[in-house]
């Protein structure tokens, strides 16, 4: 029900937030650090943090983002595989991806992997509602970035998420 209602407000404009300088060097690291307690199904999460990587946004968008991102690698990762985060500076953009070593998406499903509801697998009792991508896709549009996904089935996926620098 909060995925559902955090997805309406986003798509509806009706969260409106003023954008304020946002470390996102901090905010991953942070983050970064109290997932990888997680280490579901033995995964592990690694991490390289660029310093000073800062943003324009709503810190709150930037982390539910994230940590949706990071929960996904672990929801379809394999046992004892790896989850690699980083975020950089590539010229005047802030540089974020997420990849890990998972069961991957099928190319059929990535036309639709960011839409509402969409699930891979909508037979797995895994938990997911099929939110969590569409509420990433939105909260990069509310920061003025770009999201490409690569992906490859019994390989795994990598997302990277460009923004402006503050």
């Amino acid at each position: 029900v909060s995925d559902m209602l955090t997805l309406t407000r986003m798509e509806r404009g009706a969260d409106v937030f003023e954008a304020a300088p946002v470390d996102l060097s901090a905010l991953a690291d942070e983050l970064c650090r109290d997932m990888a307690l997680i280490a579901d199904k033995g995964i592990s999460l690694a991490y390289e943090i660029e310093p000073g990587v800062t943003v324009d946004g709503d810190a709150a968008r930037l982390s539910r983002m994230l940590s949706n991102l990071i929960g996904n690698a672990y929801r379809y990762g394999r046992e004892n595989g790896r989850i690699r985060v980083t975020l950089k500076r590539d010229a005047d953009e802030a540089l974020l991806t997420v990849a890990d070593d998972g069961v991957g998406i099928a190319p059929e499903n990535l036309e639709n992997i960011f839409e509402r509801f969409f699930r891979c697998a909508p037979d797995r009792s895994d938990g997911g509602t099929g939110l969590g991508l569409s509420i990433v896709k939105h909260a990069v549009q509310y920061h003025h970035g770009a999201i490409h996904l690569q992906s490859e089935v019994g390989k795994g996926t990598e997302i990277r998420v460009t923004f402006p620098m503050a």
